[in-house]
């Protein structure tokens, strides 16, 4: 896209947790998009609920390629506008200041099979994260990596299941060939979706404890991700 303005425009991703612009705004809740400093696309015009969310917002599913286009022209007009010196009305950012709901206090029920077809029978009475991700999110990608060596080393006290969301079945399997994780992967189905409440944004990182009780949510790729999830772990190792 600032290819197309020759230079003219500026174009700057900030991640969850480590946001200038979040910061200022008050923003909690991804993904936004600002041009200059007026709101145009807020979460619920992308959606993350899977195929059948086909009315929450203008560009979903935004996978297609066809909501994706139009996401584009839709930002091009903005920036073409602004670029001439038009003032371009948005949302109010008091929209995306509410924090979304944090999910469920204790583990709901998982699906019985992972999608390799392993069973998901190893969660009782241990510290189990749940991270919600999709195969268009490098930073997703990045910690499930990441995930697979933490299983190894944490593997007797630790369960991993990560719930693919706004992705295609072929995409995923796609990320699993590469990836190849020494955990539970599983596509979100729409009733699991909505036991894990909003995503808000991806990466999101359920932990709970021995009980099943809900410990902590990270929302976001902040620099320190991973070094969190380690010392939450650690903290509840000790209980």
């Amino acid at each position: 896209m600032a290819g197309e303005f020759s230079g003219r425009v500026k174009v700057v991703t900030e991640e969850y947790g480590n946001s200038p612009t979040a910061t200022r705004f008050g923003v909690r809740r991804y993904p936004v998009v600002f041009v200059d400093d007026v709101l145009v696309a807020r979460p619920k015009d992308f959606g993350f609920a899977g195929p059948e969310d086909v009315g929450a917002g203008r560009y979903v599913p935004f996978r297609e390629a066809q909501n994706q286009a139009r996401f584009k022209d839709d930002l091009r007009r903005f920036v073409t506008r602004r670029l001439k010196g038009e003032s371009v009305a948005g949302f109010d950012p008091a929209e995306v200041a509410a924090a979304a709901a944090d999910g469920p206090a204790m583990l709901p029920a998982l699906p019985a099979r992972d999608v390799s077809g392993q069973p998901i029978t190893d969660v009782a009475e241990r510290i189990v994260l749940v991270e919600m991700w999709a195969t268009w999110c490098p930073p997703c990608l990045a910690t499930m990596k990441w995930m697979n060596e933490f299983q190894k080393t944490h593997g007797d006290r630790v369960s991993i299941v990560a719930v693919a969301v706004d992705s295609t079945p072929d995409d995923v399997r796609k990320v699993l060939d590469e990836i190849r994780p020494t955990y539970h992967v599983v596509v979100g189905s729409p009733a699991l979706l909505a036991s894990l409440g909003p995503v808000a944004a991806v990466p999101k990182l359920f932990i709970f404890d021995r009980t099943g009780k809900r410990s902590e949510v990270i929302y976001g790729a902040a620099p320190d991700l991973h070094e969190r999830i380690r010392a939450a772990v650690e903290t509840l190792s000790e209980k």
